[in-house]
């Protein structure tokens, strides 16, 4: 009876371990606002979004009227160098956290906007400045500068979803731990235990890797972009949500690697115990 219960625990620590490692991702990275400030920035130097960037201000300027129709071409090549000239000084990456910031905050209101939207006035501002004395004409940056993102009631729907995997993904995580220990504990070898967790371990974390790929093409294929510039951007993150976690995936796979040796060695070992007994 121990032996099936101690095997049911272990069943139920991996299943909640396969759903605890996304939410927990996501949590710390998605809805903890420092986390998805600092996991965002590396963006400010990718040179794709920068060159989206550019072509997206130029375009706004003109259709605005702050840029003549005569001066587009030469604005849209001074743009685009004070972008690639100042993506690695504080300023612009400062400008891009702040933009990131302030999205993330209007995304996890309550409630949401109808529209949510990237408000890149600061980045803006801070490039414009760069090119003020290399145009024979003054380029000023309009209020509300807002790139929409996210304009579909059920893409809205799912950044709501989103907000729960800080509760879910703690609960996943605490029933893990709980189920793990209770088959190690109800085990008639722990030895034997430990290495059973471990390789599911690993199983879990290939299978976590194997689902990624698809999930991340089905959030790409289903995600409206109103613009070119949004659809870098929802790329680009995309991209970086799944490096990040394969990373985590790494660490699980090697902890599941260490578990199972260790567990193997600890059964070699008490079974020679035994024999020599």
């Amino acid at each position: 009876m121990r032996t099936t219960f101690s095997f049911i625990s272990g069943v139920v620590a991996l299943l909640s371990l396969m759903a605890a490692v996304p939410l927990l991702w996501l949590s710390t990275h998605v809805v903890n606002e420092d986390g998805y400030v600092e996991f965002s920035s590396t963006l400010a130097k990718d040179a794709e979004l920068q060159s989206a960037f550019s072509a997206y201000l130029t375009d706004k300027l003109s259709s605005r009227g702050v840029i003549p129709p005569a001066f587009k071409a030469p604005a849209a090549a001074a743009l685009t160098a004070a972008v690639k000239r100042t993506s690695n000084e504080a300023g612009f990456v400062e400008a891009w956290e702040e933009t990131q910031r302030s999205s993330h905050r209007a995304a996890f209101a309550d409630p949401m906007p109808q529209v949510l939207g990237i408000d890149v006035s600061p980045m803006a501002t801070f490039v414009v400045k760069q090119v003020s004395g290399d145009l024979p004409v003054a380029l000023a940056v309009p209020d509300g500068l807002v790139v929409p993102v996210v304009t579909d009631s059920g893409d809205r729907e799912a950044v709501d979803r989103v907000k729960q995997s800080a509760p879910l993904g703690r609960i996943a995580g605490i029933v893990a731990v709980a189920g793990a220990l209770a088959c190690v504990g109800l085990a008639r070898r722990t030895s034997g235990a430990v290495a059973w967790l471990g390789a599911g371990t690993l199983v879990v974390a290939g299978l976590l890797w194997l689902a990624s790929g698809p999930v991340t093409q089905e959030v790409l294929d289903h995600t409206e972009a109103p613009s070119e510039f949004a659809r870098t951007l929802q790329k680009l993150l995309v991209d970086r949500a799944a490096g990040s976690l394969d990373a985590w995936l790494v660490v699980l796979a090697v902890a599941g690697v260490i578990a199972t040796a260790a567990g193997l060695v600890g059964r070699g070992v008490t079974g020679a115990a035994g024999r020599s007994v």
